[in-house]
């Protein structure tokens, strides 16, 4: 019978040497695994899912060029876009990835700021300087074609996309805890806002709240006609500009004139036709254009009555026009690609799926040297990792511009 310590000393240094070859190999450069659709089959959700670090130190800027942006320029495909409202994900996921993979020159907030000068007009001061004219801007900033053209190559695409303005509502009121910057107590808050919304919009925009707002200035309603305001539309805001929300020939105007202005604006509501339209319009690939699964969705489905809905309608009635219009625009969009248009949705979602499971699988194995083939691309592990809404893209990119700057530029922070 063989003894417990010839066990001890000579099988256990065997067992323990074959584990750590086992889980070195999972990280060592080498041939990618490759990964089935068997094996995703048996992939389950996890409660608990692993997440990557949300602010990477500065050394894996190199180590996304290694292993995410290499080898991925596609003919024809297009660089040079102004989203406005792309910040939110997962849109700002796929169009940051894309700047961060073709080494764009984007437009970046000055110093670690997070918005281009937002709810104010963009101004020089609020971006960090370029010799050369820039490929993109994704950050917040309020739409002026004016200000922007000359900022962008000639065939820059002007982008936008919006959500249904009662959603974006309740998203913006949860978001920015306006129920607790204003101290109310009543068992639905949101809705005693709205009963009360002149009075409590007063409030929040005085210059008392200030010290409780997170990077709104005093003034400004972040409630009343947001979305129209994000598209550049003179709603009185600041005190200088003009306010045309009771001209209704001037808004009907204004609209027509971004209609003609943007090669595409966006409905979360339909967000995967959303993506195929950008895909088409900036000749970018189905790889390109992949997100990462969430619920984007948060504040979509309730149960509030017509009453309380209409309350806001009445408060915000120029983005309930806005994104009519472009909603109806898109859905125009749809009917005339027909059975082929839904086919190749039907594709994109088969996709979609694909890879969702197959970073489910990595983030659960963490083999990141892993890789699935689809038809119409190959998927990595670490771009798994990198699809992730977890990985801060934007400190990626404002460090690889640390480190392309030749000289220090001023620090100016007008809100965030």
């Amino acid at each position: 019978m063989v003894s417990s310590r010839l066990l001890t000393r000579r099988v256990l240094p065997v067992v323990l040497f074959l584990v750590c070859v086992i889980l070195l190999s999972r990280h060592l450069p080498g041939e990618q695994r490759e990964i089935t659709p068997e094996v995703l089959g048996s992939v389950k959700e996890e409660s608990n899912p692993k997440k990557v670090p949300e602010s990477p130190p500065d050394s894996q800027v190199a180590v996304w060029e290694e292993h995410v942006g290499k080898d991925i320029r596609n003919a024809g495909e297009r660089d040079n876009f102004v989203c406005i409202m792309c910040a939110s994900q997962p849109v700002a996921v796929v169009l940051r990835r894309y700047a961060f993979t073709r080494r764009l020159n984007v437009m970046l907030p000055r110093d670690n700021n997070i918005y281009l000068g937002w709810p104010y007009l963009l101004n020089e001061v609020d971006y960090r300087p370029s010799v050369d004219k820039f490929n993109c801007l994704i950050e917040p900033a309020v739409y002026n074609r004016t200000i922007m053209k000359p900022l962008f190559p000639s065939d820059t695409q002007f982008i936008a996309i919006i959500r249904d303005p009662w959603s974006h509502f309740k998203s913006t009121f949860h978001d920015l805890q306006v129920d607790k910057i204003l101290g109310i107590k009543a068992e639905d808050p949101l809705v005693e806002y709205l009963r009360n919304v002149g009075i409590y919009d007063a409030i929040y925009k005085h210059h008392n709240s200030n010290p409780h707002r997170y990077c709104i200035p005093d003034g400004f309603s972040v409630t009343k006609n947001l979305l129209s305001h994000y598209l550049g539309m003179p709603l009185g805001f600041p005190g200088d500009r003009d306010d045309i929300s009771g001209n209704e020939v001037a808004v009907n105007s204004y609209i027509s004139q971004l209609d003609k202005e943007f090669g595409l604006v966006m409905i979360m509501e339909y967000f995967d036709e959303s993506m195929l339209f950008l895909k088409q319009l900036m000749k970018w690939s189905y790889k390109d254009i992949v997100y990462e699964k969430v619920n984007i969705f948060k504040y979509t489905h309730d149960s509030y009555p017509d009453s309380i809905k209409n309350k806001h309608k009445e408060w915000s009635p120029i983005d309930y026009i806005v994104y009519d219009h472009f909603r109806r625009k898109m859905e125009s969009q749809i009917r005339n690609g027909g059975l082929a248009f839904q086919n190749e949705l039907k594709n994109f979602k088969r996709i979609l799926h694909t890879v969702n499971q197959f970073c489910k699988y990595v983030k659960q194995s963490l083999l990141l040297n892993s890789k699935i083939t689809l038809k119409e691309f190959t998927f990595s592990g670490y771009e798994c990792i990198f699809l992730s809404e977890n990985l801060n893209h934007l400190y990626l990119l404002q460090r690889r511009s640390d480190a392309d700057m030749t000289e220090k530029i001023k620090s100016y922070k007008r809100t965030c």
